[in-house]
């Protein structure tokens, strides 16, 4: 115990470690349609609203954390900002460095206020901000971590926003406390993992595929989960998940960086460099970077054929 003192103020605002006096909710949450899903990062170079069922968003960039409020008074103002198809769904991803999830924590009682906005925009999904897990400080940083997590998702699911749970972990406790969690809250039908930083290392992947799939299997219900990162754990997560939701942040990143998708026989894509001189021609190259990947992403992952489109 490196501070007595922030160890006593952490039992306090979360009312203990333990997950079993998190408010039970009714469960908001019911299966969406969609397997991958592009996300959004910004308006800026281009044109015209971008087409498409479904997009994701971060959660940071909807939420002012400085004033306590959402940014956009309405739906349509959001996707105007955004420059997205008004009719689509949308998903908020609550995974981000702390910088940028931090804050929602810090807001306390004004979350409340965020939220009834956040229920406004009607937004279909939020997976719940991921605090941070890390070695290098004491472990009832993460237990404080991970209770912080339960909390926020069930003050979203209490608004009647529907939210994924996003379950960090770092060791095989950490998921079977999860599982137990889930396994106990029959309102929770999807969770949330990324795999960009820890989990997303070759040499750990495995144990957090095994750590999820070990929370569906205890479940007793058909379970939901949406991922980011590496695509390739889709494969693992199938078989134990009723559906597995990708958020896909490289057809975005590649447009932003003037690299249009071209395909390399009818299962891989290239990257390959382009100019792009007027913002109609970066219109062009979102929509058909978003196109191919998501041709690409559901054939190999999802049993699409990539080559009739």
């Amino acid at each position: 115990m490196k501070n007595p003192v922030q160890y006593v103020d952490q039992l306090r605002e979360i009312l203990g470690f333990d997950l079993a006096n998190i408010p039970r909710v009714t469960g908001s949450y019911r299966t969406i349609e969609h397997d991958v899903v592009q996300l959004i990062y910004h308006r800026t170079g281009r044109d015209r609203p971008v087409s498409g069922s479904a997009f994701a968003l971060r959660f940071h960039d909807v939420v002012d954390f400085a004033r306590g409020e959402v940014r956009f008074r309405t739906r349509d103002h959001l996707c105007q900002a955004f420059k997205i198809d008004p009719s689509a769904d949308l998903i908020l991803s609550g995974v981000d460095h702390d910088e940028r999830i931090e804050p929602w924590w810090t807001l306390q009682d004004r979350r409340s206020n965020v939220l009834r906005q956040l229920r406004d925009l009607d937004i279909q999904l939020v997976t719940a901000p991921n605090f941070s897990l890390v070695l290098d400080k004491p472990r009832t940083d993460d237990l404080h971590a991970m209770k912080r997590i339960a909390i926020v998702w069930s003050e979203f699911e209490k608004h009647g926003i529907a939210c994924a749970l996003h379950v960090n972990s770092r060791t095989l406790k950490d998921f079977e406390r999860w599982a137990d969690f889930v396994r106990s809250r029959s309102e929770v039908g999807i969770i949330a993992y990324e795999f960009i930083t820890g989990a997303g290392k070759k040499a750990r992947r495995k144990f957090h595929i095994d750590g999820l799939r070990k929370i569906a299997q205890t479940a007793d219900r058909p379970l939901d989960i949406i991922v980011r990162g590496d695509p390739d754990v889709i494969a693992h997560l199938q078989p134990d998940f009723r559906k597995v939701i990708y958020i896909d942040t490289m057809a975005y990143m590649k447009t932003i960086k003037r690299q249009r998708a071209k395909r390399s026989g009818n299962t891989k894509l290239e990257w390959v460099a382009t100019q792009t001189k007027i913002p109609s021609e970066v219109d062009d190259m979102l929509r058909h970077n978003l196109s191919e990947q998501n041709l690409f992403l559901r054939g190999r992952f999802y049993d699409h054929d990539m080559a009739s489109v």
